[in-house]
């Protein structure tokens, strides 16, 4: 094996493989390759770079394996998710995604090309500058790294089976950190690949997403459903593997966020009326030392969805009100 792809699990074989996703706080994605019986499953991505696809292709090579000969599972529609989907589209190749996931994909990229559509509007609205929200769009990876194609999918709902050899594994529902995001999971094995759903070096971000309400809530929903398979290993989506229990992890997830609501309570207490973009400004992010005025247009995007789903989890329990200039107030 080369440093680049690593034996996780025998019996059945699991493989990762490190894509680096140079220039992005998320480091690397982990994208796994079942196989059993000669036959394989890969699991995710990584950008639609030629870094990224080098990487993913080596990985491949090195396991005896080409991208017209496999199965890809895509657990969400991130463009360092699904951004080399195309080069799987292949007449041998099962593409599998959630329905929810591929319906929303499919509908977003069709307006997600102008900074304007897909959130755009939302974001001006509540405060987001007009040049920065051009800037964000420019550079935000989540979309110019998406496929530059469309590919054909295999859509999967809730508690549908994928089978690799002998190796049967179940598709989770579990909306939160995009509306249709899906893990696997290997009952007899006791295994979750847990995606971006549960991270344990980095916290998912949870933002606002057109159509979906509550993402908060529903992401907690989520992680209690999770909660009740009897899972033993762990494998997410980026950085590193974990001693944690996923039990572990996921009250350290929720105690975040419950940090995080206080926070927005408390920007609320400071300036009554504050519209996202200047809640956002006020909460605590990891900027590298920079202040809120200097952070990357991109970082701030983030920041800004991700502060419209705590306001629009406080808005949903009572705890404050919208008027309607945009402006957030305590009850």
């Amino acid at each position: 094996m080369n440093n680049i792809i690593e034996q996780v699990y025998c019996n059945p074989d699991i493989y990762k493989i490190s894509v680096p996703l140079t220039g992005n706080a998320l480091k690397n994605l982990n994208s796994y390759v079942i196989l059993d019986h000669g036959e394989s499953l890969v699991i995710d991505t990584g950008f639609r770079t030629e870094e990224c696809y080098n990487t993913l292709m080596e990985g491949l090579r090195t396991l005896g394996l080409s991208p017209a000969h496999t199965s890809l599972f895509l657990s969400h529609l991130h463009s360092d998710h699904i951004g080399l989907a195309q080069y799987f589209n292949y007449p041998d190749t099962t593409i599998y995604m959630g329905k929810e996931e591929y319906s929303y994909y499919s509908n977003m990229i069709s307006g997600g090309r102008n900074p304007r559509g897909f959130n755009g509007e939302r974001f001006l609205a509540e405060g987001f500058p007009s040049a920065e929200l051009e800037e964000a769009h420019r550079s935000n990876p989540a979309r110019i790294y998406l496929p530059s194609e469309t590919f054909p999918v295999r859509e999967l709902s809730d508690q549908d089976k994928i089978k690799v050899g002998e190796v049967e594994l179940t598709a989770i529902l579990l909306p939160g950190h995009t509306p249709g995001l899906m893990c696997l999971y290997l009952e007899k094995e006791k295994i979750m690949f847990t995606a971006d759903h549960v991270l344990f070096d980095i916290t998912p971000n949870i933002t606002s997403w057109p159509g979906m309400e509550n993402p908060l809530a529903r992401y907690i929903k989520s992680l209690e459903k999770v909660m009740t398979y009897d899972v033993k290993t762990v494998f997410p989506a980026h950085r590193n593997l974990s001693g944690k229990t996923m039990e572990q992890r996921i009250a350290e997830i929720i105690a975040h966020h419950t940090t995080r609501l206080m926070e927005v309570i408390d920007a609320l207490k400071e300036k009554p009326g504050a519209n996202a973009y200047e809640v956002a400004g006020k909460l605590t992010w990891s900027l590298r030392g920079r202040s809120w005025e200097d952070a990357p247009k991109k970082q701030k995007w983030f920041a800004v969805g991700e502060t419209l789903a705590h306001l629009e989890y406080l808005e949903a329990q009572g705890r404050i009100r919208k008027d309607k200039e945009n402006g957030y107030y305590l009850l």
